[in-house]
């Protein structure tokens, strides 16, 4: 299994592309109203930075996160040529102890195609400050053009079964070309719902 959780194999992925940044990921510019009450995002699963640097560009502080090498350094490379500063921190993503060692809080996080174990999200929503977004976008099928992208690399809503606090507040299915993928917006509830939940 190459596309998810092999850091050597994305090495080599990221040594081989060209020393250009690739655009932002379309549905989250169109997702921008559920950050407007965000400053700080965690980009997880970073890659070489595409959101990161969008994100920062447009005033979010972003910390970003990946399990590659080669691609946090082309990412500081193309933030430094943009006059960015975005802090970077090598982990492994599929670790459940080492993420939950990453000591930040954050009004928003952002998982785009990738899949992350569902046992990470309650550790992710800990990261969260309350009445924040967990944005996550990736593939709803495995692309026939593409045979890294395997039926264990698609998104599945029992991803999320183990996440507590949360409210969905939007699913979508959407296609690009002939490529099927799926987003979710989660909100971790407020203190007051929490009580209330509870109670």
């Amino acid at each position: 299994m190459n596309y998810m959780g092999n850091a050597v194999w994305w090495d080599e992925r990221f040594r081989s592309r060209e020393n250009v940044l690739m655009p932002p990921e379309a549905k989250l510019e169109l997702d921008l109203k559920y950050f407007e009450e965000s400053h700080k995002i965690l980009d997880l699963a970073c890659g070489d930075g595409r959101n990161s640097v969008y994100l920062t560009k447009i005033g979010y502080k972003v910390y970003a996160v990946d399990f590659s090498i080669v691609a946090l350094n082309r990412l500081k490379s193309f933030a430094r040529n943009e006059g960015l500063e975005i802090k970077t921190k090598l982990t492994d993503i599929n670790d459940i102890d080492e993420v939950s060692k990453l000591e930040l809080k954050v009004d928003a996080i952002v998982v785009n195609h990738y899949r992350v174990a569902r046992e990470l999200y309650p550790v992710l929503i800990t990261l969260i400050n309350n009445g924040g977004i967990l944005w996550v976008n990736g593939f709803e099928e495995a692309p026939a053009d593409n045979p890294n992208i395997r039926e264990r690399d698609t998104l599945q809503d029992n991803d999320f079964e183990l996440l507590k606090n949360c409210i969905l507040l939007d699913k979508e299915k959407y296609k690009v070309g002939e490529r099927k993928f799926i987003r979710y917006i989660w909100k971790k509830k407020e203190c007051n719902q929490q009580k209330a939940v509870i109670g």
